[in-house]
């Protein structure tokens, strides 16, 4: 939330320069929208500020909002106020039309919505960019493959479907799995229990599905060493 409080004190920087900003039409911009990611999320109450050349705030009776799924009509959805922020709470992909009345003008920004994104973790600790090497008691005491929400303020997890296990021995020997679902399957925890020193694991091809979701979407590769 800092870098969104950062944003902030900048958008309050340039309201005073609104009358060099100028939109597709021409004509100046009066309005500038910030919200924390680059694009809303599926599922979550999303928090949006509204910065506008006018004396006082921005009030929910200036804004409407229509959404419309690809190809498809739009509709109007609500938008709500808590804590200082514009709230807006999307139930599915598509595109977000947020529309500002300022005085006799209205500007209209649009706003992707995308699927929640995850990280992947082996147990709840381990990632993909894990410096180091891992024991092998602490490595065979995992369970399985966690996609982690690292986002939006509250801590959740999207389903794992399925990935791919291999083993490397430190005899240049390789096996491989596919494990259905985010804990280990019987034939996965076989190869997870051969772990020695030098072994090096790589979990690939991780496929995992938030709410909100059509399709499913990948995590990266993880790669682990055995000290």
């Amino acid at each position: 939330m800092e870098v969104y409080k950062t944003l902030l004190s900048i958008l309050i920087i340039l309201i005073g320069s609104f009358s060099m900003t100028y939109g597709q039409s021409g004509k100046p911009l009066k309005s500038i929208v910030s919200i924390e990611n680059q694009y809303l999320i599926v599922g979550v109450d999303n928090p949006i500020r509204i910065v506008a050349q006018q004396k006082e705030p921005v009030s929910i009776s200036q804004l409407s909002v229509n959404f419309q799924v690809y190809n498809s009509e739009k509709v109007p959805i609500e938008i709500a106020v808590r804590n200082g922020y514009f709230i807006i709470r999307p139930d599915t992909i598509g595109i977000v039309e947020l529309n500002i009345t300022i005085g006799d003008t209205i500007e209209t920004k649009t706003l992707r919505v995308k699927p929640m994104e995850a990280v992947g973790r082996l147990g709840g600790k381990y990632g993909a960019n894990t410096n180091g090497k891992i024991g092998v008691g602490e490595f065979k005491a995992q369970m399985g493959i966690i996609a982690q929400i690292e986002c939006c303020g509250f801590d959740a997890k999207c389903n794992v479907l399925e990935f791919q296990t291999i083993r490397i021995s430190n005899r240049n020997q390789v096996e491989r799995r596919i494990n259905k679902g985010g804990r280990f399957e019987k034939e996965t925890r076989e190869i997870i229990m051969k772990a020695e020193s030098g072994d090096i694991y790589i979990f690939r091809q991780i496929k995992y599905k938030c709410p909100g979701s059509e399709k499913p979407q990948r995590l990266d590769d993880m790669i682990f060493e055995i000290e």
